[in-house]
């Protein structure tokens, strides 16, 4: 029995757990404040049947005047809501892992200004080698890849995301491509492990 006690103990503290609320609704707005995206989320994190609703943005556009326009709703590939969304002056959307599952499922997701899938991508592919995979740390829940202590941002037609590893990854998010950056002594990520 004190081996039992002691094995549940030692595994107990090797596992980091993940606390997650409901997600609620969220926003960005575009660099020179044209384009507006409100992310309502779906209801993925409740359940785990496949008559899930998917979290959507809705995209308002300035007219110049006097507010923001509807313009469209965009459907997203996240069951529960996007972690983080940037929105491009030109109108693409790019949202970053998934609420309650960060890192598993389609990780990226880029769509066009018209509101369709330019590419999905999934933290395999971002670190296709097996040892930089393996390095990425591990919760109940998530696959950590992205350096907390660092922001992702948006400039001219790259999104550059830091990762845990140092370094970061350039995504031409107009092709729906990508290059991963080995770090540098400046790009060391602090605030992760």
């Amino acid at each position: 029995m004190r081996l039992i006690c002691l094995l549940t103990l030692l595994f107990s503290l090797s596992v980091a757990a993940d606390k997650w609320g409901q997600p609620s609704l969220s926003s960005a707005i575009s660099e020179d404040s044209t384009i507006i995206v409100r992310i309502t989320p779906g209801d993925g994190f409740l359940h785990s049947d496949t008559e899930i609703k998917h979290a959507v943005a809705d995209v308002y556009l300035w007219n110049g005047a006097t507010g923001y326009d509807f313009q469209r709703t965009v459907n997203l590939v996240n069951p529960a809501a996007p972690l983080e969304v940037f929105v491009d002056n030109n109108g693409y959307i790019i949202t970053l892992d998934n609420w309650f599952q960060t890192g598993y499922g389609q990780a990226v997701a880029i769509y066009d200004p018209l509101g369709q899938t330019v590419n999905t991508i999934e933290v395999s592919d971002l670190f296709p080698n097996k040892a930089d995979f393996n390095q990425l740390v591990r919760s109940v829940s998530s696959l950590h890849w992205r350096c907390r202590g660092k922001s992702a941002y948006i400039f001219g037609e790259y999104l550059y995301v830091p990762h845990i590893l140092g370094g970061g990854i350039m995504f031409d998010y107009k092709k729906g491509s990508f290059e991963n950056y080995k770090p540098s002594s400046s790009e060391i990520c602090y605030g992760d492990s």
